[in-house]
């Protein structure tokens, strides 16, 4: 599964970032941080507007970040994909025929090895690495496994976009809704 034409993907945290995002000319988003009470009228807002709503799973209050809760948000909720770190999660956004994006925290050797490790056997449709500031790394886990690279975490400015982007991250997750709208506009322009 491709996200086309789409270099930045708004992270939304708040309802005012999610109008925004609306309001934008982006297609996808990830909903985080937010509250599950929430989740199914934004998704449904989302799709209202002929856009795609991407549910970061472990960051979703009241929700289980499992198996469960995963085929729950895809089939109660209609999210177009997940996002997890979580294994058995991104397996479950994949037998339902949904986004599968399996997110790797880059906090040492050993972490970068397991997440190498998990990523080879759930084969997520995406990886997203975290820090997005780190993407001098990118290189090498493209080298190691046969997903596609997205990048995220820390990013503050276009430059840092461009830099995971040319380091060979397909799109970078940005949580700050000015710099994406920004970057949109200054990639566009």
């Amino acid at each position: 599964m491709e996200i086309i034409g789409q270099k930045v993907i708004p992270a939304i945290a708040n309802e005012k970032d999610f109008e925004k995002f609306l309001e934008s000319k982006y297609t996808y988003c990830v909903i985080m941080n937010m509250n599950i009470s929430q989740l199914g009228i934004l998704i449904d807002m989302a799709h209202k507007q002929k856009k795609k709503a991407l549910v970061h799973i472990d960051l979703i209050h009241g929700l289980a970040n499992d198996e469960y809760g995963c085929e729950y948000t895809c089939q109660r909720l209609r999210a177009d994909g997940v996002i997890s770190t979580k294994g058995k999660v991104v397996e479950m956004a994949k037998r339902n025929k949904k986004i599968a994006i399996l997110r790797l925290f880059l906090i040492d050797s050993k972490s970068l090895d397991k997440g190498l490790s998990l990523c080879n056997t759930v084969l997520p449709d995406y990886m997203e690495v975290l820090p997005g500031i780190a993407d001098s790394i990118i290189p090498y886990i493209k080298s190691r496994v046969n997903v596609s690279i997205m990048s995220g975490g820390l990013i503050k400015t276009e430059e840092q976009i461009d830099a995971c982007l040319n380091k060979g991250a397909i799109a970078v997750t940005v949580s700050d809704i000015k710099i994406a709208i920004k970057y949109l506009e200054r990639d566009r322009g």
